[in-house]
């Protein structure tokens, strides 16, 4: 390791802030927006800081996979397919996650005073569309790993140009 570099003290620093200060940090807030609603206290502003905090950790990871990929002419093909399977892999799924809890609160009657009538099969509708893109995108990338997506779209070509005929 060059310890004059720059460049490797600006990636030491920015892995151990997105590493180990910001998880800290929202663990840090959790425990304090606890103590707050513990007490009766407003505490959804400390709620808020430690999902910046945990974003800002996640971008950094984010950044590190992008930095990672190789240079030349495959790179924008490689940065495309990482975010497409950073958003569908990781992203739906807790945004799934997040709509079935909304679904149970508004079933359960949490917060009713608040959205009266609120329409818990929207967010039931919305978990499964995000596991459903999620679940194809998994397939594709499956059938493309495995070699078997032109196959597999040759053997649905042919059977429905039997059907035409």
């Amino acid at each position: 390791m060059n310890s004059g570099s720059f460049d490797q003290g600006l990636l030491s620093m920015t892995n151990w802030v997105g590493n180990a200060v910001m998880p800290i940090v929202a663990a840090l807030l959790v425990a304090y927006g606890v103590w707050k609603f513990s007490r009766g206290e407003d505490f959804e502003r400390v709620m808020w800081g430690c999902l910046g905090a945990l974003s800002i950790s996640g971008l950094l990871r984010l950044a590190e996979v992008f930095a990672r990929q190789g240079a030349g002419a495959n790179q924008p093909f490689e940065a495309l397919l990482t975010l497409t399977d950073w958003l569908c892999n990781t992203i739906l799924p807790v945004y799934a996650g997040l709509e079935v809890a909304r679904a149970v609160l508004g079933i359960s009657g949490v917060g009713q005073r608040l959205n009266v009538g609120d329409d818990w099969l929207r967010h039931v509708v919305a978990a499964f569309a995000a596991l459903s893109c999620s679940g194809v995108i998994r397939l594709l990338e499956h059938f493309v790993k495995a070699g078997k997506a032109i196959a597999l779209l040759h053997q649905i070509v042919m059977s429905n140009s039997g059907r035409l005929a």
